[in-house]
């Protein structure tokens, strides 16, 4: 058994955790620390709905530099209007939550901004949003509502926490672990008729005990056989699992990560 560890600096100490080199398609893991190290954005301000917004944060990652996790900056009066909410019944603050949902936001959150090109990615992940309603928050983040962020269409996106897989301190699973979690979110969107088509490390979290998805650009629907369903979540898994292994060898190799083997 391997137990997997940050490497503080230096040279990797121990044996790799994989006996082969990566394969030279893989793409290289994100090297990140820390999800608060990237470069701060100024504080911007939005309007969602009937409510100004004004948020400052910074890309969740250095690859995907169009998604934001952004911390709300509210004014007074919008947090003494806020505070009046605490003292309604729970049944009326959820009531006025579904009704003003932009009263209704966390601290923070996720912002996912539109790239260039891909309009009809976008309204295709804010459909396959509404049709996965029922795994928001459980398998995928909760979608909060749409914006426009500098003149550009955006999703407000709960933030899961997590570490993404593509990261070192998303390689520390045993592969054992990693399937067993893995398996389980391709086979809920399949009970939906939907098939995730980007199935990348980076495209996924380690959420305690359990792997959430956190992107639905590409998609497929259909209905499919349960049979297709089972092949199609044991593909994605193994096309993962693979990746993972070889991801954590090329952090091993960058001295990012150390392994401990069980003899």
């Amino acid at each position: 058994m391997a137990r997997y560890f940050l490497q503080a600096a230096g040279p990797p100490a121990s044996p790799p955790p994989a006996s082969r080199s990566p394969q030279t398609q893989y793409p290289r893991p994100v090297a990140t620390n820390s999800r608060d190290d990237q470069r701060s954005q100024p504080q911007q301000r939005s309007r969602f709905r009937t409510r100004s917004i004004s948020a400052s944060g910074s890309p969740v990652d250095p690859v995907h530099a169009n998604v934001l996790r952004l911390d709300i900056q509210p004014s007074a009066v919008q947090r003494f209007f806020q505070s009046l909410l605490e003292y309604l019944p729970s049944a009326t603050r959820a009531w006025l939550g579904s009704v003003f949902p932009e009263w209704n936001l966390p601290s923070r959150f996720i912002l996912k901004k539109r790239k260039d090109g891909w309009e009809e990615e976008f309204e295709g992940e804010k459909a396959t949003y509404a049709r996965l309603r029922p795994l928001q928050g459980i398998v995928i983040p909760e979608f909060l509502g749409e914006v426009d962020y500098e003149n550009t269409p955006a999703l407000l996106l709960s933030d899961i926490g997590g570490e993404c897989l593509a990261t070192p301190q998303g390689a520390l699973l045993e592969v054992a672990d990693l399937r067993r979690m893995l398996f389980q979110a391709p086979t809920a969107l399949s009970q939906f008729g939907i098939l995730q088509c980007d199935e990348k490390l980076d495209n996924f979290h380690h959420v305690e005990d359990k792997i959430m998805i956190v992107d639905l650009e590409m998609v497929t629907q259909g209905h499919v056989s349960e049979e297709d369903l089972k092949l199609d979540a044991e593909g994605a898994v193994d096309d993962l699992a693979r990746d993972y292994e070889d991801g954590q060898y090329c952090l091993w190799k960058d001295g990012l990560i150390s392994v401990d083997i069980d003899k």
